[in-house]
């Protein structure tokens, strides 16, 4: 591998991207990151790091970065929910990665997509022939728009013969964990009022150490090409989670189960949203962390959101 092997990393500087740029540094790659803020790895002191700071949308950015790569890892995405912003700026700057991609001859791109894509639940556990029921998720601008990228990768791939893999998650968790959903069950638990949660609802939550693994067991991977994975550590109820949340602000207030034809709730937290990595573990050899130690980490990573959100609260 060495130095010989250069990767852009699109969204480099972003939680997940983050991860995956330290990941790629520690196993000896060469990392270009294109990100609009990299103030956040300006601390790496590392040769062989060269940083970006620019959106996808500028196309001469993307193909100044990509000269040279063997691969791409595209992550950038502005989240915006206005749907003007998203095509001038993700959309465009989709197309720009793939066309400089072909143009340049980068051999993998691989695109991380998102669960938001399989919208309404049919059924639990979900795989990847689930159907993308994009209009009724709980973002649809957003489903629609990650529905509509991943299906230009694959048409990239097949009229034009870049290889490209792309990964679905539900929700990573890593140095820290993210969620307005999270945030408001800490604040509630905190101040000793009821934790109401859904029964028989849930996610499967992937660690960032798991993601590094799918990741580098994609790269550059003739079986990983054309393949859509679901990447997933552990499904953890929301009962769960709220026990974990009630653990760390030490706080005994009271978990009501609220059965799911009674919830009133985000509609999204009374689905099982489990997803099925089988295809990742077949085909790659994808092995995740075993849930007892995934639960006990998630837990941890809570409990440093908890202290944070703490922190701030006592600076303002």
């Amino acid at each position: 591998m060495g130095q010989e092997k250069k990767i852009l990393v699109t969204g480099g500087a972003g939680s997940v991207g983050s991860d995956w740029t330290l990941y790629l540094l520690d196993k000896g790659y060469e990392v270009r990151v294109l990100d609009v803020n990299v103030e956040p790895l300006r601390s790496i002191e590392n040769e062989r790091l060269v940083l970006i700071q620019s959106g996808v949308e500028d196309r001469d950015a993307v193909r100044s970065g990509m000269e040279g790569v063997d691969a791409v890892l595209h992550l950038a995405w502005t989240f915006s929910g206005d749907p003007l912003e998203t095509v001038q700026k993700d959309l465009t700057g989709h197309i720009y990665v793939m066309e400089e991609a072909v143009s340049q001859k980068v051999k993998h791109l691989i695109y991380t997509s998102t669960a938001v894509v399989y919208g309404k639940l049919q059924y639990s556990p979900i795989d990847e022939k689930h159907p993308l029921v994009v209009e009724e998720a709980r973002k649809p601008l957003y489903g629609i728009a990650k529905q509509f990228t991943e299906k230009m990768c694959l048409m990239y791939m097949k009229e034009k013969g870049l290889p490209v893999t792309i990964i679905r998650f539900w929700w990573a968790y890593g140095r820290e964990i993210g969620g307005r959903h999270l945030r408001e069950m800490l604040r509630t638990a905190a101040s000793g009022n009821v934790l109401e949660v859904p029964v028989g609802s849930g996610g499967s939550f992937v660690s960032m150490d798991d993601m590094s693994e799918a990741l580098g067991l994609c790269l550059l991977n003739p079986k990983s090409y054309g393949e859509t994975f679901n990447i997933a550590t552990v499904y953890v109820t929301w009962e769960e989670v709220a026990e974990m949340v009630r653990e760390v602000t030490g706080r005994k207030c009271e978990i009501r189960r609220v059965p799911r034809e009674e919830w009133k709730g985000s509609a999204f937290l009374a689905d099982p949203w489990q997803l099925d990595d089988s295809h990742a573990r077949k085909v790659l050899g994808y092995s995740p962390t075993a849930a007892s130690r995934a639960k006990s980490d998630l837990q941890a990573i809570i409990a440093r959101r908890w202290e944070q959100m703490q922190s701030s609260e006592q600076g303002a």
